[in-house]
């Protein structure tokens, strides 16, 4: 039986929004966890940067 080397790339296709959202209820009913999205997450008031800049003069 010959093994492929790698993943056959050429072959696969993407994952529907529909299917990932069947996986997600069906991990949520098989384990009672609920995945959380994979975001970047909020920053709270104290983490929060103020843009500020500064110029210096070329000869100093």
């Amino acid at each position: 039986m010959s093994q492929e080397p790698e993943f056959p790339f050429e072959r696969a296709r993407r994952v529907t929004s529909e299917e990932n959202q069947k996986f997600r209820d069906a991990i949520a009913d098989q384990f009672g966890v609920t995945l959380r999205k994979r975001e970047r997450p909020a920053k709270g008031e104290e983490e929060k940067y103020e843009p500020i800049s500064i110029r210096f003069h070329p000869k100093s």
